[in-house]
């Protein structure tokens, strides 16, 4: 399992369906609605199987069908310096939020 997280200098807000992100302090904040908020949360969030595999799921569709551009999304977002790759860092506790993550 491959799980992300946001990079060091990210900020994510989660608002409604949607999820905003920016490298900070100077951006460009980047707005993913729609499917692309899915994968995002897919992508850091908890769960077996790949990224595809969690996103699947919430879209009604077979993880064959959208692994490559699931998987070509999410490479999008860690050149961007958006996302890293988590699989070695230590998972919080459900109790424990991202601080870089903030929900009103």
């Amino acid at each position: 399992m491959i799980r992300y997280r946001p990079a060091a200098d990210v900020g994510v807000i989660v608002h409604d369906d949607a999820v905003y992100v920016a490298r900070l302090p100077h951006g460009p904040i980047v707005v993913l609605a729609g499917t692309a908020a899915v994968v995002w949360r897919a992508a850091c969030g908890e769960g077996e199987g790949t990224v595809a595999d969690r996103t699947a799921g919430s879209v009604d569709l077979d993880s064959s069908a959208i692994a490559e551009a699931v998987d070509g999304f999410v490479a999008d977002l860690v050149a961007r310096g958006l996302l890293v790759r988590a699989q070695d860092v230590a998972v919080a506790a459900p109790s424990e939020r991202d601080p870089r993550e903030f929900a009103p």
